[in-house]
């Protein structure tokens, strides 16, 4: 059957995939996705002083000391170590794995400031906007270098996001791309949903066979969980298949932080505890660029670490350490170890460090656990029983440890790993682009609802929150429900009408506060779980009526971003009204 193109005008459609570890982009012309949508373009970016290319290059940027950009992935890292070699990088602004920041802060903000590798601030609208600015130039670049003339009012820009953010991230991504230079036709793809997309036309590789299956291939009522694990989050979503080979949530989409990235933190860890915090805190303090370095030659090593590996590992560890070791204990890190708690596990050979397996292998188990036992909870939800198929897709489902992991967990279900996992997410942006109705619909992550006054009920609701208004007894800050946690939302479907009145009769705008919940019937916005989301700003530039004026207000939730209508009730006219997550002023 023929799929549906949501927009048959755009002559292409361009993706930026912005992770945490690594970013890239993709594109494909609509001519050559009704004939074959896995013909997508990329770039094939070099590891800069290091050998190979790659289809992403790392999520690192480099400010010069006047805040102007400088450089961006493998060329910001290899800037920033020559910097570093002359000593010349203390006033430049070198920021990596920042994007975990939006989904660590509870309460963003468009002034918020970020921290870069040496605790010098910047706001972070500027640093996110700066890498979307570059990543879309670059793009062009290599549009223009292939001779082909292409308008920005032909192309469909999406950009990917983690399932598991708060709306007040994703908003922040959405105007971070505005100041990039993408001031309209763009889209918001979550990562996982991305992943199955491009799942459902690749033929993948089943767990310890030869044998193909396909997405598509799946019968109506298939229910399978897509596991999307990346350097900073662990995107979980459980989908099943609808007739016309559309896909249904069936479970929210859930996760935290158990990324790739954890295992380089327990990596760090692992040598703070042989050599000392001391001397790693020295190490990293004067020697940026080895440290760097010694950051980059993990993120390629722990690729390498396998489950069936018996023999001693060996990590290169700049020399610097072992000399600020012996500087400061008086003695070296070889006869230190033969004495430590390690013993003769470990072993120092000059810029070399020497570990048995069982300790490299160690350094994945708390980030492995964590996501195996999360899936385990999510399976033993009743909307996910009979799910059989585990879809594993995002960069850290490369590695070898998580995979084992995640089959050794689940002996009984079908481990499904594309060959490109660490690409799903970005081509699968470019087919959401092409057809967005792909997915039916998306549970509710929240209960969501609007702050209001409501008659006061004596005996029941608390006297702190009652408030004479116009000769009526009021309650302030009653929950008025728009759509709850769990509820199932079809794609582009609003909920029904909230209604809403003016404080004062000369009123031109109203100014209503949107709360987040996990709870199913909250009665008041400030119940425990209860959390400020944002303003919703309706406007009202009739104000004939005074008091009397109605205005009536739906959100819609299918979508991959949450949107709002609103109309005068009297007049049945549709009025502006606009979301803003990013203002924390209440």
């Amino acid at each position: 059957m023929a799929e549906s193109l949501t927009t048959p005008e755009k002559l292409m459609v361009a993706a930026i995939d912005f992770g945490t570890t690594f970013s890239g982009y993709a594109f494909a012309f609509r001519n050559d996705y009704i004939k074959d949508p896995l013909k997508i373009n990329g770039n094939q970016w070099t590891m800069g002083s290091q050998a190979g290319v790659s289809l992403k290059t790392s999520t690192c940027v480099l400010f010069d000391s006047k805040g102007e950009f400088a450089a961006f992935g493998t060329d910001a890292e290899d800037k920033y170590i020559e910097l570093a070699l002359n000593e010349e990088h203390h006033d430049w602004y070198y920021f990596r794995r920042f994007k975990m920041m939006l989904y660590n802060n509870q309460s963003l903000d468009r002034d918020l400031e970020i921290e870069d590798d040496e605790g010098k601030k910047m706001p972070a609208m500027k640093v996110f906007s700066t890498c979307i600015r570059y990543l879309r130039q670059h793009m062009t670049d290599s549009w223009s270098s292939r001779l082909l003339d292409i308008q920005d009012d032909e192309i469909q820009w999406v950009l990917t996001v983690p399932a598991i953010w708060t709306d007040s991230a994703k908003q922040f991504m959405r105007e971070a791309a505005f100041r990039a230079g993408i001031t309209s036709n763009l889209l918001i793809a979550l990562e996982p949903e991305a992943a199955s997309i491009y799942c459902k036309h690749l033929p993948v590789n089943k767990r310890a066979g030869n044998s193909k299956v396909n997405l598509d291939s799946f019968s109506v009522g298939t229910k399978y969980l897509v596991l999307d694990a990346g350097g900073g989050t662990i995107d979980i979503t459980v989908q099943e298949v609808q007739a016309g080979g559309r896909l249904r949530e069936v479970y929210k989409a859930n996760g935290g932080n158990w990324g790739g990235t954890r295992v380089d933190e327990a990596f760090m860890e692992f040598l703070r505890d042989v050599v000392g915090e001391g001397v790693m805190n020295r190490f990293r303090s004067e020697c940026r660029a080895d440290y760097v370095s010694l950051c980059r030659d993990f993120e390629i090593k722990k690729r390498t670490i396998k489950p069936e590996m018996d023999q001693k590992i060996t990590f290169k560890i700049p020399i610097a350490i072992n000399e600020f070791y012996q500087e400061m204990k008086g003695r070296s890190l070889r006869e230190n170890s033969e004495g430590s708690k390690y013993g003769h596990r470990i072993a120092w050979i000059g810029d070399k460090l020497r570990v048995d397996s069982e300790i490299a292998k160690g350094l994945f188990k708390v980030t492995c656990d964590s996501i195996v036992e999360h899936v385990y909870m999510i399976l033993q939800q009743s909307e996910v029983a009979n799910t059989e198929t585990i879809l594993m897709v995002g960069g850290f489902s490369e590695s070898p440890m998580l995979r084992a992991a995640v089959m050794d967990r689940f002996p009984d279900k079908r481990v499904i790993i594309p060959n490109e996992s660490g690409l799903s997410v970005l081509k699968g942006a470019v087919l959401f682009g092409f057809n967005t109705t792909v997915i039916a619909s998306r549970i509710c992550k929240y209960t969501y609802g609007i702050s209001v006054r409501g008659d006061f009920r004596p005996g029941i609701d608390p006297e702190e929150k009652k408030v004479l208004v116009r000769g009526r007894l009021l309650c302030e800050d009653r929950f008025s429900k728009h759509a709850e946690v769990g509820q199932s939302i079809a794609l582009d479907e609003a909920t029904p009408e909230q209604t809403y009145r003016p404080s004062e009769p000369d009123q031109t705008k109203v100014a209503l506060k949107v709360y987040v919940t996990e709870s199913l019937d909250p009665e008041y916005v400030d119940d425990e779980g209860c959390t400020y989301l944002g303003s919703l700003t309706v406007d009202m530039p009739d104000i004939t009526d005074g008091l009397k004026r109605v205005i009536g207000v739906q959100m819609t939730f299918g979508g991959t971003e949450l949107a709002v209508n609103a109309r005068n009730v009297k007049t049945n006219e549709v009025t502006t009204a606009s979301l803003d997550f990013l203002n924390h002023e209440m």
